[in-house]
């Protein structure tokens, strides 16, 4: 009885310390998969706190209402917020997930590339496809994580307005980015 009783504390101890899946890769975040569906979030981030901003949906009339998205934020115990998830469909418990924007530098590719990396640490350890301008800010679209990484376009001297494509030399390698967005593909 005394072996049984150990075997099931370290059982528990194993599972209780535990570190939660931060891997990012193509079709993956953390315990989320391409798979993964709106109302499985509740059972992946039981020990976090999510807060899901709605949309108004289809209303009616398309010119007359904004189809804005549906926004999952995931908050840690401590208040951090780790990721915002969005869905393929507003307003449906079982869509699978469009896109999960990571905040948490704890979630890094198996490279250990994540939102806190550089754009040479990007561009060592992964195939960018493209970069481009928008008004504000430069979009680095990275092929074999299907993800984008943001960065601003004034901390990068270049100006504002400068729109289209930007070459990889324009950009310093110490370069930091904003923000980083994974893309579930169907």
């Amino acid at each position: 009885m005394k072996k049984l009783i150990s075997l099931f504390t370290v059982c528990l101890l194993v599972f209780a310390c535990s570190k939660p899946d931060t891997t990012i890769a193509l079709n993956k975040v953390g315990a989320i998969t391409n798979h993964t569906t709106i109302q499985d979030l509740a059972t992946l981030f039981k020990n976090d706190s999510i807060v899901s901003r709605y949309s108004e949906g289809d209303l009616g009339n398309i010119n007359d209402y904004v189809l804005d998205n549906d926004t999952h934020l995931i908050y840690a115990k401590g208040g951090e917020l780790l990721l915002s998830i969005s869905p393929v469909n507003p307003l449906d418990s079982v869509s699978k997930i469009k896109s999960v924007t990571v905040f948490s530098e704890a979630y890094q590719t198996k490279e250990e590339v994540g939102v806190a990396s550089t754009f040479n640490d990007v561009n060592v350890n992964h195939t960018i496809e493209k970069l481009e301008a928008s008004f504000k800010s430069v979009t680095v679209f990275v092929k074999d994580i299907n993800a984008t990484f943001t960065m601003d376009k004034q901390e990068l001297g270049i100006k504002t307005f400068t729109l289209g494509i930007v070459d990889k030399a324009q950009i310093p390698g110490d370069a930091k980015f904003t923000s980083l967005t994974i893309w579930l593909e169907e």
